[in-house]
């Protein structure tokens, strides 16, 4: 079964060595890596573009459009069965596509195969990621973008949708590929390795570009938002009274703090125009105030 690692690269060609050479020590042989070069404003340097050459890697290189765009272009040309994107700054233990393959070649249903992962760079250790769990990947996304799936289940989906101009792409990538009904299995092992960076695109979100992913979220995928309405607005009043409950411990509390902003832009999103549920959620908010923990 062919796996094609595609790597789209805007600037970050001091990190991609490191990629390339964990994509070209996979365990399973029958691989093809196409780098995506998104507009770069610097070029790569003579050793990188000689080690491409020989390694056979593929390159293309585009105007810049973005990580979805970019997607997009390498998969299309991609030869492989399975798909795994790869930023260019990020790594893949050697097994990674073996045991995802095995995965593959034992569930029909497959959609979406990863699995543990932990961090390098400006942090090290265990990324902490809460278990896949459907409705709650709704809410936030819980499954890296350095994750298997099918080429066939991409073509089904579209692709990468470009609307997602500022980033979430992958979230809204996996709310397609489980919009087909597709299983998704996290392999218990860590097998793959995240760039910390102290800039990250991520991290340069503003508020209105957030609010703006929100709003495409729910736009590309209205009638999975609208089947799991309830359990969406009851889970935003749940944590609207303990965030606002001034006895709740401490810990709890600065917890809960860290995740008004999120509600907040869902909230300014045009997610909240479904406004026919709103009762729904007040009478949530008296249930959870008469039950929310208080200090004795």
């Amino acid at each position: 079964m062919k796996v094609s690692i595609v790597i789209p690269c805007y600037n970050h060609w001091q990190y991609l060595p490191e990629a390339l050479q964990s994509a070209l020590s996979q365990t399973h042989f029958d691989t093809e890596i196409i780098v995506v070069d998104d507009g770069s404003t610097e070029r790569p340097s003579a050793s990188l573009l000689q080690m491409l050459e020989q390694k056979g890697i593929s390159l293309i290189e585009i105007p810049n459009s973005g990580p979805s765009f970019a997607r997009n272009c390498g998969i299309e040309k991609a030869q492989g069965e399975l798909i795994l994107p790869l930023d260019a700054d990020d790594a893949l233990a050697p097994t990674y596509i073996e045991e995802a393959i095995q995965v593959f070649c034992n569930n029909d249903d497959a959609g979406i195969v990863y699995c543990d992962a932990e961090f390098f760079g400006d942090e090290t250790g265990r990324w902490e990621l809460p278990p896949y769990n459907f409705p709650d990947i709704l809410l936030d996304n819980y499954i890296f973008a350095s994750a298997v799936f099918r080429k066939d289940d991409w073509h089904r989906v579209g692709g990468y949708n470009v609307n997602m101009k500022h980033g979430w792409e992958d979230h809204d990538f996996w709310l397609s590929i489980i919009e087909l009904k597709r299983t998704i299995i996290r392999i218990p092992k860590t097998l793959f390795r995240y760039r910390k960076l102290a800039e990250s695109r991520t991290k340069k979100f503003s508020r209105n570009q957030k609010i703006e992913m929100y709003d495409s979220l729910v736009s590309n995928h209205r009638q999975l938002y609208s089947q799991n309405i309830e359990f969406v607005m009851h889970r935003l009043a749940e944590l609207k009274v303990l965030i606002e409950d001034e006895t709740s411990e401490t810990e709890l509390k600065r917890e809960l703090l860290n995740l008004r902003d999120r509600i907040r832009q869902m909230e300014s999103s045009g997610f909240w125009k479904l406004r026919n549920k709103w009762q729904t959620v007040k009478r949530a908010l008296k249930v959870s105030a008469q039950h929310a923990p208080r200090e004795s």
